[in-house]
């Protein structure tokens, strides 16, 4: 049996790629697979009990050399072992993968294709490794439909080797129970792309609403919440706090590659409210709430919202195992074994 390589800086239940990561390996190891990591830091505390190989933090400042250094260090692993014995499935920038899991939108979509970008050399390294890492991958696995559609529009050379996307799970938890009061929730840090501007002003227009931000502190927000009262702002907050208290998740993005937070509130059974550029926008059914064009009007995400407040039992929670996530990874693995 081939040992699963599986690729990524940071290992542990932290952040949004790398929960994922974090999560697949369990799974992957509950489903007989040999599976081993090479990180950068290793925040797993053990968990899941598989073989961790830190190769240390890169001293590099900017952001595309620490993926060059990583690489590098990854090279220099892999040809002390069997690579025969080996399939490599990265989540990083690196020039070594079988698989690759992409988690990100693709370099010069949205607003980095902006001429302005264009004139920092960052830019053009960052492109130079994303096109390294696709060239360089067998096969290449997006997290959403959506991003296999921007990934092949920006790529055409990936022809076959782009595959059908594969969701992450979300783990199972208890449902909450339907929040009382019209108080509609957002979450996320880069809170400008995942469409707070855009939340506020449904919240103005809803004078009964009231609003939670969970992930950027009130000094982050200029004077974006001026003259509204009815805002409370939580900053870093645990996320079974946050979903306790709302009853209704707002997420119109302008650019997201998948949006976990859309899926975990779906998981606790609690309506969604998402724009048509969030890929996890293909998860979302009418059982579980709305899906609206990022240029709808304002009038339009106002009326979703209202409708969305005003149903009086929650939906069926949303279920995606990561044991199914892992079957579907695996499919991919005997693929490229065989």
């Amino acid at each position: 049996m081939k040992r699963i390589v599986q690729i990524v800086r940071r290992f542990g239940p932290t952040g949004g790629m790398e929960g994922i990561v974090w999560q697949l390996t369990r799974a992957l190891v509950e489903a007989g697979e040999n599976v081993e990591v090479l990180c950068e830091v290793d925040e797993s505390r053990g968990q899941p009990s598989v073989p961790v190989t830190v190769l240390g933090e890169s001293s590099q400042r900017q952001r595309w050399r620490k993926h060059v250094d990583f690489s590098k260090r990854v090279d220099q692993w892999a040809a002390n072992q069997n690579s025969r014995a080996l399939l490599f499935h990265s989540h990083e920038m690196v020039a070594r993968a079988d698989v690759c899991t992409f988690h990100s939108t693709p370099h010069g979509t949205g607003d980095e294709h902006a001429w302005w970008k264009r004139l920092d050399p960052g830019w053009h390294a960052n492109q130079w490794l994303e096109c390294r890492v696709l060239q360089a991958a067998r096969r290449v696995v997006p997290l959403s439909p959506l991003l296999k559609e921007q990934l092949a529009l920006r790529h055409p050379f990936l022809n076959e080797k782009l595959l059908p996307a594969i969701p992450p799970g979300v783990k199972p938890v208890k449902a909450s129970r339907l929040v009382n009061k019209p108080v509609i929730g957002f979450m996320g840090w880069e809170w400008k792309r995942k469409g707070l501007g855009r939340v506020v002003e449904i919240c103005r227009a809803l004078p009964q609403t009231r609003l939670i931000i969970a992930g950027p502190l009130r000094d982050d927000l200029g004077n974006l919440l001026d003259g509204l009262d009815r805002v409370e702002v939580l900053g870093f907050v645990d996320r079974q706090e946050f979903f306790q208290r709302i009853r209704l998740l707002v997420h119109p993005a302008r650019l997201e590659a998948f949006g976990m937070v859309i899926s975990e509130a779906m998981a606790r059974s609690i309506p969604v409210l998402v724009s048509d550029v969030t890929g996890a926008s293909s998860e979302v059914c009418p059982a579980h709430g709305r899906v609206l064009p990022l240029a709808a009007p304002l009038e339009d995400w106002t009326a979703a919202t209202a409708e969305l407040l005003e149903k009086d039992r929650p939906p069926e929670p949303y279920h995606r195992g990561w044991s199914e996530v892992a079957e579907a990874y695996q499919t991919v693995y005997a693929q490229l074994s065989s």
